[in-house]
């Protein structure tokens, strides 16, 4: 791993909170739906319980098969050929299928099928939710044998049924349409449904209705309908044809089915607010906020004012987490987003970026005045102190300052420069402001020296490689090994890596650092397997400026080529930054993979957004990070969100490995709760290639 930042509690407590929102809402899903998932060439990937259930086909029977293996032949071939028209051009199909269980039976499910896009709009996989509606279907059947019978099931269906003429005019309703809309059944009948739906949503409902009478083809869609009391619930609809012979009318009737989804819809809403708020002060978090900042960006241009970014951290919040508690530091944390949102204008934008980290978006000001005419009046009002539990508390903050487009042109060379500004106030009397300018980066003659040593160590080779070995946490034997850079400077002596991987990162020099760590872990990795050390995997780890580069695929593909290392046999390791360019990571991944090589995610868990997207990504592993396994055999917070992030884990096909085990207790309890692989001192510390070769002797290698 190239970084390592553990986390304060209170960002534990966030986790914890979001795992647990993220994993009711996935627990009610998989209780309540059928869900499936396949690739782009239609090869089912995964199937929930329920889907197992319902089709007697066991998990191992279904995973790598069509969706052929529970085709009951009822449907004509252009039925599937128009459904993967349209999934296959990007668009959600919803419509009725029947299939055949195992043991020769059917049944019917309506499914919803999304496609999940790449960046070039093609789909890659496909996720279905299906909805068991046999018992509706058999039903619909008894409707057409016996009107009676239609009534019957109508008045206990909780679906809103009715019957309509091409021109929206009710003949029948259904009692639910008293139960779930208040209205009196006898008015409604001598009503319109048209009247009902809601003005934005007429027209396209009328489209629809339109198509149907001109194809008679079933069609289903969405809108909202309106209560007695005056307020609008979400509908499914479903228009059918129904023949005349059905209900004994000599008019053409439609039938009109519609279902209430207010609450599948808000729970939808609540989720999308999940993923771009913050859950305790509901500022928009990091992603929302670089959404927000790369569009104001592009319209800038026209603009004849300039725009500020702050970057606002709380000064000695620590010792208020430590000396009062984290229940006080969330309330500050409260008050100090609530101070930031009365003092700036309704135009700016503020963020939480995490911790007692916030940020600001002035969107026009003149000019540096002005600027910090806004400033002085944040920092003023933190000054005059919170009231938290009757208890006066000040807290001062430190904000650092870049202009658009005087200190950056970019969202990420903003927010990077007005962080640089930060540091240089918080590093000295902090409770004070700074703008960005040119000699900030270059104040540090340490850091310049470094710079030009680092160069000097590239062409002179005084890096090198360690190894700490992965075990399998039940049979104690090796099943693989991080490989981990160190620099050996002929003066200074060994440099830690927390000292140069930032500057390398900040310099770029991260890039051919990476490429020789790349060439020489897989070099060293075949050099073993030569010796007969095989079905090891060698982890590295790789920057997210490494997989910036558009030939980062091609280069890996020559390394494994040049060190004849089979891919199978190379696992990258990524940090959760990834997940701040969620498309580009995406595509990365998937040439990484296509490749053969494993994707693992690093220090997973130290950033709370991560889980609205791991489902998306194409990974193999997930890290557990240390700051969790530290105090897991004494702190049930701990426990609990690596009990979480294992389940998800093991939900969606993903391994897990534990880092940072230095005790034999929490070994025991990472393998208690299901963790199956782990790495730290408690086995071995990083080895170099003597000692490690001397460490696998002792032990069975294991696959």
């Amino acid at each position: 791993m190239l970084t390592k930042h553990p986390i304060p509690l209170n960002n534990i407590e966030e986790i914890n909170e979001q795992l647990k929102v993220l994993l009711d809402k996935e627990y009610a899903l998989d209780k309540s739906a059928i869900v499936g998932v396949t690739d782009r060439q239609g090869i089912i990937t995964y199937v929930n319980d329920l889907f197992c259930e319902l089709s007697q086909f066991s998990r191992e029977e279904l995973i790598g098969k069509r969706h052929n293996i529970i085709n009951s032949g009822y449907h004509p071939k252009e039925f599937f050929k128009e459904m993967w028209k349209t999934i296959g051009q990007g668009h959600i199909w919803t419509g009725e299928i029947k299939n055949k269980r195992k043991d020769g039976s059917y049944y019917w499910v309506h499914a919803t099928i999304v496609p999940f896009l790449n960046e070039n709009g093609i789909p890659y996989q496909y996720i279905s939710i299906r909805t068991d509606i046999t018992k509706e279907k058999l039903l619909k059947e008894e409707v057409i044998k016996s009107n009676e019978k239609y009534r019957l099931i109508a008045e206990n269906s909780v679906n809103l049924i009715s019957l309509i003429d091409v021109d929206g005019n009710l003949d029948y309703v259904s009692p639910s349409f008293e139960k779930i809309l208040q209205f009196n059944l006898s008015k409604l009948e001598k009503s319109n449904l048209f009247e009902l739906i809601h003005p934005n949503d007429i027209k396209s409902f009328k489209r629809d209705l339109e198509s149907f009478i001109a194809k008679k083809k079933t069609i289903d869609c969405e809108c909202r309908l309106l209560t007695k009391q005056g307020d609008y619930i979400e509908v499914e609809v479903v228009i059918s044809k129904i023949e005349k012979s059905q209900y004994g009318s000599t008019k053409e009737l439609i039938l009109v089915v519609m279902r209430d989804i207010s609450t599948k819809k808000a729970i939808e809403k609540k989720i999308h607010h999940l993923a771009y708020h913050d859950s305790l002060t509901d500022f928009p978090n990091r992603r929302s906020f670089m959404n927000q900042l790369r569009n104001v960006l592009l319209d800038r241009n026209n603009s004849k004012y300039n725009m500020s970014i702050l970057f606002i951290d709380l000064d000695n919040f620590k010792n208020i987490n430590d000396q009062l508690g984290h229940d006080i530091g969330d309330s500050i944390l409260k008050k100090a987003a609530d101070t930031i949102r009365n003092t700036i204008r309704p135009t700016d934008v503020a963020a939480r970026m995490g911790g007692d980290e916030f940020i600001v978006m002035l969107k026009n000001v003149k000019n540096n005045e002005e600027t910090s005419e806004i400033i002085n009046r944040i920092m003023t009002n933190f000054r005059a102190g919170f009231s938290v539990d009757g208890e006066e508390q000040v807290v001062t903050c430190s904000i650092g300052v870049a202009n658009y487009p005087e200190h950056g042109q970019s969202a990420e060379e903003l927010i990077k420069n007005a962080a640089n500004a930060l540091t240089l106030v918080k590093t000295g009397t902090k409770n004070d402001y700074l703008f960005f300018n040119k000699t900030i980066e270059y104040q540090s003659i340490e850091r310049r020296l470094l710079e030009s040593a680092f160069r000097i160590a590239l062409k002179e080779k005084q890096f090198y490689l360690e190894y700490q070995p992965k075990i399998n946490l039940k049979s104690d034997q090796i099943i693989g090994m991080e490989a981990l850079v160190r620099w050996n400077h002929p003066d200074l002596g060994t440099i830690p890596p927390g000292k140069f991987i930032s500057l390398a990162e900040e310099t770029g020099l991260i890039i051919p650092l990476g490429e020789w760590i790349l060439y020489e872990g897989c070099r060293q990795a075949k050099e073993w397997q030569d010796k007969g050390l095989d079905n090891l995997v060698i982890s590295i780890n790789v920057s997210v400026r490494q997989l910036e580069d558009p030939e980062f695929a091609k280069k890996l593909t020559q390394i494994l080529e040049e060190t004849k290392l089979a891919p199978e046999f190379l696992e990258i390791e990524l940090t959760e930054s990834v997940f701040a360019d969620i498309q580009n990571t995406i595509s990365i991944l998937q040439e990484i993979r296509a490749i053969g090589v494993q994707v693992s995610v690093d220090d997973f868990g130290t950033g709370y957004s991560s889980l609205s997207y791991i489902k998306h990504l194409p990974i193999d592993t997930l890290k557990i990070d240390a700051s969790f396994v530290r105090d897991i055999h004494v702190n049930e917070e701990s426990r609990a969100i690596v009990r979480a992030i294992i389940h998800i884990a093991n939900s969606i096909g993903l391994k897990v490995i534990a880092e940072g085990i230095e005790l034999q207790d929490q070994a025991t309890e990472l393998s208690i709760e299901g963790c199956r692989f782990g790495q730290g001192y408690y086995y071995s510390r990083p080895l170099k290639i003597e000692a490690f070769e001397q460490f696998m002797q002792k032990r069975l290698v294991t696959i």
